[in-house]
């Protein structure tokens, strides 16, 4: 079967690497190397896609070699998963303030190997990449992405929702987000920030939005910038009041981490929905914050899935 994805794994240990290769190689291409160096030497001859790195080494540390990527402009978008078997609190801030995706205990490897797997998992989908992203933005995406993979290791699927869509209000400025769940034809609420709907607006009447109905049919995202005018979007009368133009729907798939990466990052077609986000505001939006937006939601929206499916 030939592998989409490939990992580097530096470590001087050499039962590191065969038990890492006997964790990850059914999925993925791994490659070795036992020094920062060599695993420097890999990264010019051949795509990588994550690296998993010790901290601890002869020459060149993890922290020099965290810190050598950091500052090389074609390969620091590469996730970086830190392995340790002495943690250090002070080693840790330094590493993440680097830019390293996590941290994993390598007692872990022996006691939970679908914990390193989610790891790995998490970070190949959070790692959207969106050529040309304006300064702001491609900030703003780092930040999301590197809270829920913190919230997410000691979260449930509320909390790390509610983070989530926490942060992306704050970076987006937006003025009002809501996030639905569906369950065949049963559709809640789970929140809303912001401006808040009607009082008696439910469920229900969100089902009977031609909007909400064209999303499930459709399963795609849309972006409208004037709700008052347009066939497009939910609300209308409400947006008008409150001077909401703008707004994005966005729908969440019921698909996890480890069936995305399989299917090359693509959605299946007929992969059911089991969330809808609505995010609206003042001032209208960007196309490149639609394409963000869109993207990194739904392709989140796998962790989120994986949680919401494991209550």
């Amino acid at each position: 079967m030939e592998k989409d994805y490939t990992l580097l794994v530096i470590d001087d240990d050499p039962p590191m690497h065969i038990i890492l290769n006997n964790m990850l190689g059914q999925d993925y291409n791994v490659v070795n190397a036992k020094t920062a160096q060599h695993g420097i030497d890999i990264l010019s001859e051949q795509p990588v896609h994550f690296i998993l790195s010790d901290i601890h080494m002869p020459g060149m540390s993890g922290i020099e070699f965290l810190e050598s990527l950091t500052a090389d402009a074609d390969r620091k978008k590469i996730p970086i998963l830190i392995m340790t078997s002495l943690p250090s609190v002070e080693k840790e801030q330094k590493a993440l303030g680097l830019g390293a995706a996590d941290f994993i205990d390598k007692a872990l490897f022996n006691t939970d190997k679908e914990e390193l797997l989610n790891r790995i998992r998490m970070k190949l989908v959070a790692n959207v990449d969106i050529p040309d992203l304006p300064e702001k933005l491609a900030l703003d995406k780092k930040e999301i992405t590197k809270s829920i993979l913190f919230e997410v290791s000691s979260g449930d699927f509320v909390s790390t929702t509610q983070k989530l869509t926490k942060i992306i209000g704050q970076k987006l400025e937006l003025d009002h987000l809501s996030f639905w769940t569906i369950s065949g034809d049963n559709v809640q609420m789970l929140l809303a920030n912001g401006v808040q709907l009607p009082r008696r607006y439910g469920p229900k009447d969100l089902k009977e939005e031609p909007t909400f109905k064209l999303v499930l049919e459709q399963k795609r995202p849309y972006l409208v910038n004037n709700v008052f005018t347009s066939d497009k979007g939910i609300l209308p009368k409400m947006s008008e009041e409150e001077g909401l133009p703008a707004e994005i729907g966005i729908p969440l798939f019921a698909l996890t981490e480890k069936e995305l990466i399989k299917n090359k990052m693509k959605i299946p077609p007929k992969t059911p929905l089991f969330g809808y986000v609505v995010l609206k505001r003042k001032r209208v939006f960007t196309s490149k914050e639609y394409k963000l937006t869109s993207i990194l939601m739904m392709q989140l929206g796998t962790i989120l899935w994986r949680l919401y499916h494991d209550l």
